[in-house]
This record gives C-alpha cells, sequence and structure tokens, in this order.
C-alpha cells in the first residue's frame, strides 16, 4: 500500500516543476509584504526620537543635540513600529541586502540641526496666551483647563479624598501611639 503513494508521488514531481530553486544562480521575487532593513531619510527626519520608543528591543537611538539617528541592524528584529510611528513618514523597509563587513558596528546618520529649533505654527499664539493667564492668576504656574466632572465622577473624587485623609489620620495616630510608647519605656528603663 505504501509503495503505490510513494511510486505516485515520484511520477508526480518528475512530470512537475521543482519546488526549490539552486539560490545562488536563481533568485526569488521577493514577497510585496516582506519586510527588510530600515533605511532612514535624514533630510526628512526631525530626530523627535518617537522610533526610539516603539522600538521593542531598542536598537534605535536618536540623540537632537548631536543630531544622530543610529541604528543597530543586528539587534533590529524588522517588526516595523517604528516605521508606523514615524510621523514624517522618513523610515522605510527596504529590501536591499546590508554590505558585508567583519566588524559588527551601528550604522550612525548625522544631521546639520539649528541651534533653536523653529516655533511650531500656533506655538507663539499658545505661548502668549499662556503669559495672559499667568499674568492674570500673579504665579508662574502653567493654565490647566477646567474639565467638567460627571457625578459619577465628583462622588469617586469625593471618595478617594475622604479615603486620603482619613490614612493620614491613622497614621498621625499610629506615630503619635508607638512615639507615646516609646517615651513610656524610656521612663521605665529610667526608674
Amino acid at each position: 500500500m505504501g509503495g503505490f503513494k510513494l511510486g505516485k508521488m515520484t511520477l508526480r514531481s518528475l512530470f512537475s516543476k521543482p519546488a526549490t530553486v539552486q539560490y545562488p544562480f536563481e533568485k526569488r521575487e521577493p514577497y510585496p509584504a516582506m519586510r527588510g532593513h530600515v533605511v532612514n531619510d535624514i533630510d526628512e527626519c526631525i530626530l523627535c526620537g518617537l522610533c526610539t520608543r516603539a522600538c521593542p528591543v531598542q536598537a534605535l537611538a536618536v540623540n537632537r543635540k548631536e543630531g544622530t539617528w543610529t541604528i543597530n541592524p543586528y539587534r533590529c528584529i524588522q517588526c516595523g513600529y517604528c516605521i508606523r510611528e514615524c510621523p514624517r513618514d522618513s523610515l522605510s523597509m527596504g529590501l536591499t541586502p546590508p554590505e558585508a563587513s567583519a566588524h559588527v558596528e551601528a550604522i550612525v546618520m548625522h544631521k546639520e540641526m539649528d541651534e533653536a529649533p523653529a516655533p511650531a505654527k500656533g506655538a507663539a499664539k499658545a505661548a502668549a496666551g499662556e503669559r495672559a493667564i499667568k499674568a492674570e492668576r500673579g504665579t508662574g504656574a502653567p493654565a490647566r483647563p477646567k474639565v467638567k466632572l460627571t457625578t459619577e465622577q465628583e462622588a469617586r473624587v469625593a471618595a478617594a479624598r475622604a479615603a486620603k485623609e482619613a490614612k493620614k489620620k491613622a497614621e498621625a495616630e499610629a506615630a503619635a501611639a508607638s512615639a507615646g510608647d516609646g517615651a513610656a519605656a524610656a521612663g521605665d528603663a529610667a526608674e
């Protein structure tokens, strides 16, 4: 019974296309969704560091002061999280293999940075508004907008405040009691 299955499989493989390719001489086309090495267009990059925070293996490092973006390609797992997080779409994945080298080292890209970054379009208005609110209050504290709470949220806040006060009161009583016990013990030892 097994001989028939083996013969059938052998005859099928004789007359069909092979499933494998002879790799060094023939190369397969990559799949469309295939991931490759992370490539950064440093001219588009603003060195914000979101890619660094998104990387689960800390393969990326951004130093805004020095204007450097660094990737350790041997630590990178090609998950693509950094590419999804990039706000300027300066990161992409390429299918080009890295150059062969005897030394394992990180790839460092440099970008010339201005001394002071240009403010965003609405930043001047926001800063002026904050200064006006600080002047009204007479404090240096930043303005926090008031949020309207629901009755359920207000009840939770009140309960949390009451619990916090009760805990403080209990801790103070325990500290006073232990101080009183310590003073009484010291008085007994003196006699």
